[in-house]
């Protein structure tokens, strides 16, 4: 997997000015921290605050100026490795920091120089295990939103026939499996379903019996054959 924090480093000329200033930064702060407590702890009653206002003006700067001096070897070492091997990654931190454990111990002597090299090679070691185990853990995806596109990873987004999905550029956005659309009847369409409506409603069902109508000149005679046959009810007279 890839290491962004040294994917995201900048090159190595100008890695060397940033880690210098860095550790410088850093080195201050908490020296600044460091010897602010530890002044007004040493320092009598009534003058606390400007025994250990002193005593951080005085050692802040000094314990910076050592970080600073620390950052700039590794910065070399790492980039010289890097030009070395060809390739960027977390064993190139480790065996920088061996490097410059060793190098600022080399006043001391080859026991020195050796002890210091693998404390420093633990250190680097340990702080590039942290990074990566925090990069791998906060790149891991929470339950319910893996990826749609993954064998058997649960959907999160809306379904892809969504009847509720708005509308497009092109009239309507998603629409379900089976649904087509259809456009309105025109007026002469609609005419003519209407009139087969009614064509339809005068030919009804009478029964299988034959059902006449008279004009109003007939009447007198239908309803005299009606009398005789016992008028239109099919079933004859009671």
């Amino acid at each position: 997997m890839r290491n962004h924090s040294i994917a995201d480093r900048d090159p190595c000329p100008y890695r060397i000015i940033e880690d210098i200033g860095g550790a410088f930064a850093f080195g201050s702060v908490g020296g600044g921290v460091w010897h602010f407590g530890k002044g007004a702890w040493q320092s009598p009653k009534g003058t606390r605050l400007m025994g250990a206002i002193g005593n951080c003006a005085a050692r802040a700067p000094v314990m910076g100026g050592q970080f600073a001096v620390w950052g700039g070897l590794f910065a070399c070492c790492d980039c010289s490795l890097t030009a070395i091997r060809q390739k960027e990654d977390p064993w190139n931190s480790i065996l920088s920091g061996g490097a410059t454990g060793g190098i600022l111990a080399a006043r001391a002597g080859p026991k020195a120089m050796a002890s210091a090299a693998v404390i420093g090679g633990v250190l680097l070691a340990l702080i590039e295990g942290m990074g990566i185990w925090m990069n791998n853990y906060f790149a891991q995806q929470p339950m319910g939103m893996e990826d749609p596109n993954a064998a058997g990873g649960m959907v999160t987004g809306p379904p892809e026939n969504d009847i509720t999905a708005p509308p497009t550029s092109g009239g309507v956005g998603m629409m379900p499996t089976g649904l087509t659309l259809r456009r309105a009847p025109s007026q002469q369409q609609q005419q003519q379903t209407i009139g087969g409506m009614e064509g339809e409603s005068e030919r009804f069902d009478s029964g299988g019996y034959e059902t006449t109508f008279s004009s109003g000149g007939g009447g007198g005679s239908s309803s005299s054959g009606d009398e005789k046959s016992g008028g239109w009810w099919p079933f004859g007279s009671s």
